[in-house]
């Protein structure tokens, strides 16, 4: 494995003396405008936290139809259970469980996933649907690594995931397409179309993935379908509105571990998503009002149904009263729970289900950055809950960003963050305490950003202590066994990452992330690395890739077992056309038998071979 990375690295270095003799110079944008982190578009290198972004034309030429393996290379710490060739599924055992700095947890509500600044998550366990972010929907992500709930409120523990929607800006009718096809039945395909007349636009998208599973042992086929569509109307530069609606109905089988295979454990979800916003822009004065309705209907052959919804209204506005200073001010409302059913449980496992379980919580924060000199940037703020459940809860947080230098920028801060607990924590199961308080956790990091050689190459690196508190844990040795605020870690460590594009036909990106984690938790590595290049001369356009991880646990119990293996992935691209590309992508080329939770193997080498259209 060793001598594999090393010779692929080798072609990394020559490729890149090679395309250099080539192309001119390519301008990168290294200081992105981002609205994660502010609530208002800023120069990354203004913002106090650590935010990682993925733009258009990346999400393309990956090739995924999903969102969360895109993040896989180019975010630092970021750790995603993949579980199969497309697909992740939901309920227990199931893949698309997301961890960043180490922060995940059981179901996966730590990370909270954002579309447009609007919370994302199923209404009764409080976990986001990674099967319902599709790329086709998306103009670009903006990842914010540790707490995040100053401006975004429950559940950004660990970050913030924030996916801002695509906007048709040139008139009259754009298009794609895509179809690829692959190792064990393997189907990807989507179009999408986007169409502008004067102020009025919209786009729409269509997707669909399944594959007839890989293991022989258990049945794991998946299939999803997913609907798109959104329209707005910019009635002027201060005033734009949009509305969106979007579907994603999925079948899959989950197959169990080895040591006891499932063959008929069927499980359908159906996921929706209708929102609206208003933009305003008057100068000194801009913010939004976005309104979204979340829900679902889950239905498992073991018996469990459930339907859910997540639904609120986000306002906020963005003050300029003095120079150089923005005040941002803002309302949250949420309400979320559902019901949930399982007629085959013995009636001591039936607790709160049948009935129908909602929470509501109301946030108020404000947010100040100020900017001395042109060269430090401050910033503070507080966030207010008041809980249905749990009363209310206060949240600071503060930072600071100094310009040292024309390429050099160094970073600080501290945040508190915290997860309000879910419906299944509180009334669901025999597990359930209704007296739960909401997990929480402090978040400090410094770090440096750093540009050379005529800003061709950026060095970015951070360290993070993250402390929890409160966590919800069940202890199996009380009787009967409740959940409890007794659980606690202290996470630390260091990320980095470094992004090399010595000419136009080259790009090279490598994140490493050393996590010291205080608790056994599944998918949160000790040593985590991922290198990609992208490589492009003539028609052709190659992408290799390389995932190493050591000391990961797969097994929440004592005496746990933990992994290290090594993956290369090889993509190849050629360009029929200047609208019409080919490629073909081979993961895991080197055929390596590993697992990423105890029990559920991981695919060997597969194949995929598809056409991408422009019209």
């Amino acid at each position: 494995m060793k001598v594999n990375a090393l010779l692929l690295g080798i072609v990394y270095l020559l490729s890149g003396w090679v395309c250099a003799q080539e192309r001119d110079s390519l301008q990168v944008d290294l200081d992105p405008v981002v609205v994660t982190g502010t609530r208002m578009e800023m120069p990354k290198r203004k913002v106090a936290a650590a935010i990682t972004v993925i733009d258009r034309a990346t999400l393309e030429q990956s090739g995924e139809i999903n969102i969360l393996p895109v993040l896989v290379h180019r975010v630092p710490g970021f750790f995603l259970n993949d579980r199969g060739t497309t697909g992740f599924g939901v309920g227990p055992n199931s893949g698309g469980n997301i961890s960043i700095r180490g922060i995940s947890g059981s179901p996966n509500n730590r990370v909270l996933v954002l579309i447009d600044g609007q919370p994302q998550y199923m209404g009764i366990f409080a976990h986001p649907i990674g099967d319902a972010y599709t790329t086709s929907d998306i103009e670009r992500v903006e990842v914010q690594r540790g707490a995040a709930s100053l401006l975004y409120g429950s559940n950004a523990m660990g970050g913030a995931i924030n996916l801002i929607t695509r906007k048709t800006h040139t008139p009259g009718w754009q298009g794609s397409g895509n179809l690829a096809y692959g190792s064990f039945g393997t189907l990807l395909a989507n179009v999408h179309a986007g169409f502008r007349s004067g102020k009025f636009h919209s786009t729409a998208s269509l997707n669909r993935n399944q594959t007839a599973g890989f293991r022989e042992d258990a049945e794991d086929s998946f299939e999803n379908t997913a609907f798109y569509l959104k329209t707005g109307y910019d009635f002027t530069q201060t005033y734009q509105w949009s509305s969106e609606i979007q579907l994603s109905d999925a079948t899959y089988f989950q197959p169990g571990t080895v040591t006891a295979p499932q063959q008929d454990d069927r499980r359908e979800f159906l996921r929706g998503r209708i929102a609206t916003s208003l933009i305003t822009n008057h100068g000194p004065v801009s913010g939004a009002l976005l309104l979204y309705h979340n829900f679902g209907d889950h239905r498992f052959d073991s018996g469990f149904e459930s339907k859910d919804q997540n639904q609120g209204i986000t306002f906020f506005q963005n003050i300029t009263l003095l120079p150089d200073q923005v005040i941002t001010v803002g309302l949250d409302y949420k309400r979320f729970g559902g019901t949930a059913f399982n007629e085959t449980l013995p009636p001591p496992a039936r607790v709160g289900l049948g009935v129908q379980h909602w929470v509501q919580e109301t946030d108020v924060y404000a947010h100040i950055q100020q900017t001395f000199g042109e060269k430090l940037h401050l910033n503070a703020g507080i966030r207010q809950v008041e809980n249905s459940q749990f009363g209310s809860a206060t949240l600071p947080g503060f930072g600071l960003s100094w310009e040292a230098g024309p390429n050099s920028t160094l970073k600080a801060s501290s945040a508190k963050a915290f997860r309000s607990p879910s419906v299944v924590d509180l009334f669901l199961f025999p597990a359930s305490n209704e007296a739960l308080r909401p997990e929480e956790m402090w978040n400090h990091e410094v770090g440096v950003l750093q540009e050379l050689i005529g800003q061709k190459l950026a060095i970015e690196a951070n360290i993070f202590l993250a402390v929890g508190d409160n966590l919800i844990v069940v202890n199996p040795m009380e009787t009967p066994a409740r959940g409890r605020n007794i659980g606690s870690f202290t996470n630390r460590g260091v990320e980095s990452q470094i992004r090399f594009t010595p000419s136009e036909g080259l790009e090279w990106i490598l994140n490493y992330c050393f996590l010291d984690a205080s608790e056994n938790v599944l998918f949160a590595p000790k040593h985590h690395m991922n290198s990609q290049a992208t490589i492009r001369s003539g028609k052709f356009n190659l992408m290799p890739s390389i995932q190493y991880l050591a000391d990961m646990s797969i097994s929440p119990e004592p005496g746990h077992q933990t992994v290290s293996y090594a993956l290369i992935n090889l993509r190849v691209g050629y360009a029929i056309t200047p609208k019409i590309h080919a490629y073909l992508a081979g993961n895991n080329l080197t055929n390596t038998s590993y697992e990423v939770e105890r029990g559920f193997p991981m695919q060997g080498i597969n194949i995929m071979s598809g056409i991408h259209v422009k019209i």
